[in-house]
């Protein structure tokens, strides 16, 4: 019996498959830990990072274990990647949603590794939150299938997604998953569904130069979708590796953001690249602050119900439930 979760599609009956978190039981595929979980904290959504949605709220983030995918610079390999018997702890998911009640978080969001390796358990804590009028989203490599696509978007409202190149000899030499194909379908059907916004990890001899042919590609997809060029500081199998050169990245920038203007560029300290500007006059919109490795730091929102203060151009900002305001 073949598993339906991600694109490997692996046959259960013949091992345990890519993730190692399903199994076969009773004739149905199972999973190993439900309502397992390696971490559970509280974090601002800037941090994601998520920068077009109610800016400066904090979610309730989750995450279990293991991947479908082998990153070899991945920055969670702990998690991820390397750990036979990880250290867990049990919530169901009553216990999670009273939690983020009581803490008065936005909603929950799923991250640290890759939610479909955990997906049941996922899904039962999104469906309890969106009881209590929680947000939920996640963060995703996004290799699942189209029946996955499809129940993604109706359980989640925001998404961030990790297109990590074009290239599917990039994704089988730096991630072991055969091709990025899946990847860029599930981007576009999700993106007409839900919230989305895109995560490029960046290796230094890797993708650098794939950005222009990614900004054609999420242009045709929404030109004002949010996209964060992430520089990858490389873990794991990259631990000695050099980072890409923020100067030749931050022309790279400049460039990409002629097609996309909400693109953002961080994980180095003091970056101008984080804030939201309007496009349409170049003042700042949203104000933040690179200050660590993921996202950024919210500072100052300078629109007016989601309009740029200084121009009144409609921006694509999400400023509350159910109030998208562009």
């Amino acid at each position: 019996m073949n598993c339906n979760y991600c694109e490997w599609r692996c046959d259960l009956t013949k091992g345990k498959g890519v993730c190692g978190m399903y199994e076969l039981r009773g004739g149905d595929i199972v999973e190993k830990h439900p309502n397992k979980w390696s971490r559970c904290h509280g974090v601002y959504i800037e941090r994601i990072p998520i920068f077009h949605a109610w800016p400066n709220k904090r979610f309730l983030q989750l995450g279990c274990f293991s991947c479908n995918a082998a990153c070899a610079y991945c920055i969670n390999a702990s998690i991820a990647i390397g750990p036979q018997e990880p250290i867990t702890f049990t919530m169901t998911p009553e216990e999670i949603v009273d939690l983020a009640l009581k803490s008065n978080y936005k909603g929950i969001h799923f991250g640290i590794n890759e939610v479909t390796v955990n997906l049941p358990s996922a899904l039962a804590v999104s469906k309890a939150a969106k009881k209590q009028g929680l947000i939920v989203g996640c963060s995703t490599n996004a290799f699942f299938t189209q029946e996955v696509a499809k129940l993604f978007s109706d359980i989640f409202d925001f998404f961030n997604i990790s297109l990590k190149s074009i290239s599917d000899e990039f994704y089988k030499i730096n991630l072991g998953l055969p091709s990025a194909v899946p990847v860029m379908r599930n981007i576009k059907y999700i993106s007409s569904h839900a919230h989305v916004e895109i995560t490029t990890p960046v290796v230094l001899h890797g993708n650098e130069s794939e950005l222009p042919q990614i900004a054609d590609l999420l242009h045709s997809i929404n030109p004002e979708m949010a996209w964060h060029i992430f520089r990858i500081l490389p873990k794991h199998l990259m631990a000695n590796d050099s980072p890409p050169d923020v100067e030749y990245l931050s022309a790279m920038v400049e460039k990409v953001k002629e097609k996309m203007p909400y693109t953002y560029f961080g994980n180095f300290i003091g970056s101008n690249w984080v804030d939201t500007i309007c496009p349409n006059c170049g003042e700042i919109a949203i104000e933040r602050m690179c200050d660590c490795a993921c996202g950024a730091k919210f500072l100052k929102n300078n629109t007016l119900n989601g309009n740029c203060s200084n121009c009144g151009n409609k921006l694509p900002i999400i400023d509350d439930w159910g109030n998208d305001l562009c």
